[in-house]
């Protein structure tokens, strides 16, 4: 039966792949977990050893690191012009999630770890550099 351009009928293979990810997939999912909270010790222990005053700490769930940089008084636009310019990453502004974000920079935290530290470190380079 078809709905509008949808069909109630899920795809086989897909329904094979939840199947088997629902039987053999504790070992996958375990060795994510793991990764990815080694990704946020990662950041909090980088971010934090380079200002202390920021004080972050890793969220107890999600992998979107939310960085709180109103302590260290960087204007927002300077930040994310030296991010993209000179360092190369792009992490993206609070305030591209409503005015409340302002201050705030969202990293995701669920990548490689090698891709993490780029971000990480050009992060703590382009803070450096307008602070």
């Amino acid at each position: 039966m078809c709905v509008g351009l949808r069909s109630s009928s899920p795809a086989v293979l897909s329904l094979t792949a939840h199947i088997a990810a629902y039987q053999h997939g504790a070992p996958w999912l375990d060795a994510l977990r793991a990764s990815l909270a080694a990704n946020m010790r990662y950041i909090e222990q980088a971010l934090n050893g380079a200002f202390p005053t920021l004080n972050w700490q890793a969220p107890p769930s999600t992998y979107l690191a939310w960085i709180d940089l109103r302590p260290l008084g960087i204007d927002d636009q300077k930040l994310q012009h030296t991010l993209i310019h000179q360092e190369k990453v792009a992490i993206m502004p609070g305030d591209t999630y409503g005015a409340e974000g302002r201050g705030f920079v969202r990293l995701n935290a669920g990548c490689p770890r090698l891709k993490l530290e780029k971000g990480v470190n050009g992060l703590i380079n382009a803070i450096r550099t307008v602070h």
